[in-house]
């Protein structure tokens, strides 16, 4: 039956072969607000129920052809067919008008599906209030059993098992998901203390959070583990008070979540390359860390290390061998790392782990904790650098790389982590600038050594922009006669505030950084320029050499970038030098060659400059086809009283002019040298007892009196 509305009436159907009886009944309904329908006999209010549907049957025991109690059979009979596969029957009230003394038929109208029976004489006024009550008893029970229904068909879409727990802690129902949490079953549980289902531990804490949601009325949870078909299975279990002094629990199956959280806690702490910590996990374990030594008075160390050159690999082998380099170093890590080095005093042995961690790129951290001295961090140290330094073998390439260390401790260094891991990396920048490979402990002298560099840098940086930088000339003469036939242009920096940086200071700075690119560029423009306004100026052409730095070397524009800058200061190609390094020539012959090739096809001089000091092949130079040598002045200053120097000089000589390249001698600084250098047949020189680096008013002058000493010279 459908619920009615207050705006409904109802339909009730009045069967009755007493035609008065009938009438009374009609009355008496519309009366109370019901609308009525008649039938009189048993076959006819079939008849009628089946094509009206009505709210209320109000049914005659004694009625001829088929009698009360075989109609309200009948109308059960149908509500049960229509209901088949759906259910219980929605019920239509039906009551049944009896004699007043007859027990056995109002037995008889319980057994066949009435729902409520009225005795003769029938109390007109109460029987009407009584069909009232009976409508709205039938219309609440509909309403229950669709709740009811809406409720099953909830519970059945929900996987999680419920159950109902007294207050002293017994399963009072039970009723399994279809995703069983517990794994119980209802007769395993009902009646029982959860102590005799669950493990003491698990019931004991279920009953602690009873407790606390009848004492809170709040909702709490329990997540516990259960051994499930031969795996541990993650359960939580959420309570919430029933207001009837009794607990609701929900157990839900949680594995999957739990696998998920797991997941996302690696993929957030752990290192996708490498598979160590990464740098998030490794500043919440040094964070703990932190905290238990100072609890316990406890010393630690922080090692953080960089590979040397790694840059360089990726850049010649690809980033592919760069990645393999980083999994195995992490491998040997672990393999260098023995137990004692991070576990020690009570440390377990599963936090071993966490102590070694990559923090990005090429950059590793390893925590040493419990630290009793600090030549205990230093031997781990050294023992990680020297395992670097053996070869490893990587898809068919054997490369071999360094490591630079840093090392701060706590709490002498620094009693914050942000604090401690940045002394460790000043440390270890301070190890890369000893010439890497080495392990270096902080200081406070480090930080303002290392502030002072980024000082530097930033003014660098803006020296350009700023019209910082300026060239001087030193100039080039030729031995026998020395007559001026060149200059070398060496870039000078005037800072505002600390005056003249010597070039030992910067040029490193700027390579490291970089900022060689542009202040190379920038010399090779202003030099030329330079070459072509003497050259206008004093009507002498002079040739200008200008160092090529190995970054500019490797650009594969130089060429096209040397020829627009011919081409826009309108300096004869000849009339230029290129000075290159023999290291940064012996990087990559194949592409040196195409380089050296393009160069000599716009007509530039090309020399080798400090010549000695790096890989000197004989191979190689013949490849090279450069013009000129410079002798480095490191074995130009034992002359000539040294006399190995004397022989290396003599032989680089012989071997020059043999290859038929002209030799230049740097940092020539005595009348004997100067002798010396002629007597071995040095084709040019240079140095401070031949001129000083100077401005371009200066060269100028030279120039000018070089002019008037020739025209002096002629007849």
């Amino acid at each position: 039956m459908a619920a009615l509305t207050s705006s409904q009436r109802g339909t009730v159907l009045v069967a009755d072969d007493d035609p008065v009886m009938r009438l009374l009944m009609l009355e008496m309904l519309a009366q109370v607000g019901l609308d009525a329908v008649e039938a009189g006999d048993g076959e006819e209010a079939l008849a009628v129920f089946d094509r009206i549907a009505p709210d209320l049957v109000l049914l005659d025991v004694e009625m001829p052809r088929l009698d009360g109690f075989g109609v309200c059979r009948a109308i059960r009979a149908r509500e049960q067919e229509r209901s088949h596969g759906h259910g219980h029957a929605a019920g239509v009230p039906i009551i049944m008008v009896t004699g007043g003394d007859d027990l056995e038929a109002v037995t008889q109208a319980y057994e066949v599906g009435a729902t409520d029976f009225v005795s003769k004489p029938i109390n007109w006024p109460i029987l009407g209030h009584r069909v009232l009550y009976v409508l709205r008893a039938s219309d609440a029970i509909a309403r229950l059993r669709i709740a009811d229904a809406h409720n099953r068909a909830v519970l059945a879409a929900i996987p999680d098992t419920f159950f109902r727990l007294s207050p002293d802690g017994y399963y009072l129902d039970y009723e399994e998901g279809h995703d069983p949490g517990a794994a119980f079953t209802e007769q395993h549980c009902v009646g029982r203390h959860v102590r005799d289902v669950l493990p003491h531990p698990i019931a004991d804490r279920l009953l602690e959070q009873l407790h606390g949601v009848l004492e809170s009325q709040t909702i709490r949870s329990v997540d516990y583990e259960l051994r499930r078909d031969e795996a541990v299975h993650h359960f939580e279990a959420r309570l919430v008070s029933t207001g009837a002094g009794e607990v609701l629990g929900l157990v839900r199956d949680i594995s999957e979540r739990k696998r998920t959280e797991e997941q996302i806690r690696r993929l957030a702490y752990c290192d996708s390359l490498t598979g160590i910590p990464n740098r998030q996990a490794f500043l919440e374990m040094l964070e703990r860390e932190l905290v238990r030594s100072r609890q316990h008075g406890r010393k630690f160390a922080i090692l953080f290390m960089d590979l040397d050159s790694f840059k360089r690999i990726n850049d010649t082998l690809g980033h592919n061998v760069g990645d393999l380099l980083l999994k195995v170093v992490s491998e040997r890590l672990h393999e260098t790392i023995r137990p004692g080095d991070v576990v020690s005093h009570g440390v377990q042995e599963e936090r071993r782990g966490n102590n070694l961690a990559r923090l990005g790129g090429d950059e590793f951290t390893i925590l040493i904790p419990d630290l009793d001295r600090v030549e205990d961090a230093l031997n781990v140290a050294h023992r990680v650098k020297d395992a670097m330094r053996r070869p490893f073998h990587l898809d068919g390439h054997e490369i071999f790389v360094t490591a630079s260390i840093g090392i701060s401790l706590f709490p002498e260094d620094g009693d914050d982590c942000t604090s401690l891991l940045k002394y460790a990396d000043t440390a270890m920048y301070h190890a890369k600038n000893c010439g890497k490979n080495n392990a270096k402990l902080y200081s406070s002298g480090l930080t303002t050594q290392i502030m002072s560099h980024v000082k530097l840098e930033v003014g660098l940086r803006r020296a350009l922009q700023n019209d910082e930088l300026y060239l001087q000339y030193q100039p080039q003469v030729d031995v026998r006669s020395t007559r001026l036939v060149g200059v070398e242009a060496l870039v000078r920096w005037r800072h505002p505030e600390h005056g003249i940086i010597p070039p030992n200071d910067f040029i490193p700075l700027a390579e490291e950084t970089g900022l060689i690119v542009p202040i190379g560029a920038w010399v090779l423009r202003t030099a030329c320029g330079q070459a072509r306004a003497w050259h206008q100026q004093c009507g002498r052409a002079v040739r200008v050499a200008v160092n090529l730095s190995a970054r500019q070397f490797k650009d594969e524009n130089l060429a096209q970038t040397v020829l627009s800058v011919l081409n826009d200061t309108g300096l004869d190609p000849r009339l230029l030098e290129l000075e290159l390094t023999e290291g940064t020539l012996m990087d990559d012959a194949l592409a040196t060659l195409a380089t050296l090739e393009q160069l000599r096809a716009i007509g530039v001089y090309l020399s080798i400059d400090d010549f000695g000091t790096g890989y000197s092949s004989m191979n190689y130079l013949k490849r090279f086809d450069v013009r000129a040598l410079k002798i480095d002045k490191s074995f130009i200053s034992g002359l000539p009283q040294d006399s190995e120097n004397a022989a290396i000089t003599r032989a680089i000589i012989a071997m020059a002019h043999g290859l038929k390249m002209a030799v230049v001698a740097e940092g020539v600084e005595t009348d004997e040298q100067l002798a010396l250098l002629e007597q071995y047949g040095c084709d040019m020189a240079q140095g401070y007892l031949l001129g000083r680096p100077s401005a371009q008013e200066a060269i100028a002058q030279m120039l000018q009196g070089a002019l008037a000493a020739d025209a002096r010279a002629l007849p």
